[in-house]
């Protein structure tokens, strides 16, 4: 029987060294391998997040300055409502007043068109008065020139009868004057009472 050959410890271990080497070789090669591919994908992510984070902070920066300028046309657009309301309210006032005065106005109108028909009236009823005293006068008068012409006539002297019909003239003529002005400025007083005395 043929006897095996025995192979010594010494070369086995070598053997096993360089499989189990390249082995390791491979497995640390194929690590690397991922480790870099990882590595990448780490360094792209965070390129990626770096990029968000920026953006981000610009959006946020725009936010903030959209924010501040909207808080100032807001502080501005209140000032100018508060300005607007207290014009509205000065309007309201004035407008108001001017009603109140217009119609203050209108009854002073109405109170003077009702005085000046009143006094239109006085003046119509004092002119009939005073165009029947006059009638009344000159029908006194000629009566008193009938009478004095009968005197005359019955044998009254020529300087009577010469006077008589004078007198009774001038008379009737005073009183007629007289009668005339009176009613005149009592007239006036009421149209004008400014222009007493």
């Amino acid at each position: 029987m043929p006897t095996k050959k025995k192979t010594s410890p010494a070369r086995r271990k070598p053997v096993r060294r360089a499989r189990t080497v390249s082995r390791a070789s491979k497995a640390a090669s194929s690590f690397s391998t991922m480790a870099s591919t990882q590595l990448r994908q780490f360094r792209k992510t965070v390129d990626q997040l770096k990029a968000r984070l920026e953006k981000e902070a610009r959006a946020r920066s725009s936010a903030s300055t959209i924010i501040g300028e909207a808080k100032k046309a807001r502080e501005t657009l209140m000032v100018q409502m508060k300005a607007l309301r207290d014009q509205g309210a000065s309007l309201t006032k004035q407008l108001k007043k001017a009603m109140s005065d217009a119609s203050r106005r209108e009854n002073a109108r109405q109170q003077a068109v009702a005085k000046i028909s009143e006094l239109r009236a006085e003046l119509a009823r004092r002119t009939e008065e005073l165009k029947r005293k006059s009638e009344e006068l000159a029908r006194l008068a000629m009566e008193s020139a009938g009478r004095a012409k009968d005197i005359i006539m019955s044998g009254g002297s020529s300087e009577a009868s010469a006077s008589a019909p004078v007198e009774a003239d001038s008379v009737t003529e005073e009183s007629e004057k007289r009668e005339e002005s009176s009613s005149e400025s009592s007239i006036e007083r009421e149209l004008h009472p400014e222009r007493k005395g």
